[in-house]
């Protein structure tokens, strides 16, 4: 039984972790990103800067807080996507950080 046990967790430390999908939002619409939040539990979002739209900005958004570390909660956040400009996501944010 011990032999079992110990085998269960090597297995499930070993094995990969998902991996995290980018997408460029830039030219989708606030109703597709909000479609790929659902449907991946979590993504990186990728846009470019307004004050430098020269400057990428990446970061990582969630569907909830399932999507968490456990010293973090989901809190809404926004993107700009080709039809809104403050399309409403999700991001982790730890708690007691503003």
């Amino acid at each position: 039984m011990k032999r079992l046990a110990l085998s269960l967790t090597i297995l499930l430390v070993a094995a990969p972790a998902g991996a995290v999908q980018t997408y460029d939002i830039g030219n989708m619409t606030c109703s597709q990103v909000q479609s790929i939040l659902k449907r991946d539990g979590v993504a990186q979002l990728r846009y470019n800067s307004k004050s430098n739209p020269s400057l990428p900005i990446y970061n990582r958004y969630v569907s909830g807080s399932t999507f968490c570390s456990s010293r973090s909660i989901a809190n809404l956040a926004t993107v700009p996507t080709r039809d809104n400009p403050s399309c409403r996501v999700k991001i982790c944010k730890r708690f007691g950080d503003r």
